[in-house]
């Protein structure tokens, strides 16, 4: 497969040294989050070749922004309704994943019929696919003459839980994933509560007197979804926490419903929802500052403050293994 990325770029005049240049030039880019193949897919997309028939040719990993005819196999994590649009336009998402990682996957109109095919663990076959980048990470949608084949013969893909990899908060940058952090909570910026959807975890609205889910098009019974921001330090740096959901609740010790109906008694007698959400989590949970925190998720930049730490579950502490980190740390 390398060798014939190459053998095509040398067709368009490139020579093997000004090939290597551009392979060294792409690393520094990406900063290693690519493997050379994946470098090289890129590279060729660039100069106009597509790369057909090669089923395999990525891994979700090496999924950047801007690809045309992406061929994976991946596995299917969750398949969500198909929304109806204005003008009789429909649009699906599903949730695929390999051993480097998952990514969504979008289907447009007829392309939705596929999801009468496929259900959740199957493997599937994703053939001219674009590469785009989302609200969040890069997606994929089916190309104009793309398609997908269901459990193809012979093809397994089994999932292994990745474990987070311990970094100073110093060393944190955008990007990374499966990153774990220990910290002192030294700030409590403020508590949120929305109503959501018991599924998708996105806003309901009301709609026929009664909550509806645009993400998953059906009534459902509401939850209140709580989002806690905290400041940990760790003496080598400091990052703003976000706390979603399950996790924050374990945090704060309260289920959302509990935590909705103290808050909204408080923002009856402030001037701001805002100022109230302040208020609430310094009034109620100051004891958390100076607690410390072993948390894994995920960092992501925020436009206008910078970096920011997603987290995706609270640890317990090991107090054996972490004796054993300040050790090698003295080596």
């Amino acid at each position: 497969m390398r060798s014939d990325i190459i053998e095509k770029l040398v067709s368009v005049g490139l020579t093997e040294e000004e090939i290597r240049k551009k392979i060294e030039e792409k690393k520094k880019e990406v900063e290693g989050l690519l493997t050379e193949e994946g470098i090289l897919s890129i590279i060729a997309s660039e100069y106009g070749i597509t790369l057909e028939n090669k089923v395999e040719k990525l891994k979700i990993e090496d999924i950047v922004d801007g690809l045309k005819d992406v061929n994976i196999t991946a596995k299917v994590l969750a398949v969500y309704p198909v929304k109806e649009l204005e003008g009789n336009k429909k649009v699906a998402n599903i949730s695929i994943g390999d051993e480097t990682g998952k990514i969504r996957l979008t289907l447009w109109n007829e392309q939705c019929n596929y999801l009468s095919e496929i259900k959740r663990d199957d493997v599937i076959d994703i053939v001219g696919a674009i590469s785009k980048k989302g609200m969040k990470d890069t997606e994929l949608s089916l190309g104009y003459k793309g398609k997908i084949i269901v459990n193809p013969k012979g093809k397994k893909i089994t999932l292994e839980k990745k474990e987070p990899s311990r970094k100073d908060i110093n060393e944190l940058k955008k990007g990374d994933r499966y990153t774990e952090i220990r910290g002192t909570v030294v700030k409590l910026y403020r508590l949120r509560i929305y109503e959501g959807c018991p599924h998708c975890f996105r806003r309901v609205e009301f709609k026929d007197e009664k909550k509806y889910c645009n993400s998953c098009n059906k009534f459902v019974e509401s939850i209140y979804i709580p989002i806690c921001e905290i400041g940990v330090d760790d003496s080598t740096g400091y990052i703003k926490c976000i706390l979603f959901g399950n996790v924050a609740e374990e945090l704060l010790g309260k289920e959302g419903g509990e935590l909705y109906s103290s808050l909204s008694e408080l923002s009856k007698k402030t001037y701001s929802l805002k100022k109230a959400e302040e208020e609430f989590i310094f009034e109620n949970f100051y004891y958390l500052l100076g607690k410390e925190v072993l948390m894994s998720g995920r960092v992501e930049d925020n436009e206008f403050l910078g970096l920011e730490f997603r987290v995706y579950a609270l640890k317990k502490f090991d107090e054996l293994k972490e004796a054993y980190n300040i050790l090698e740390g003295m080596e």
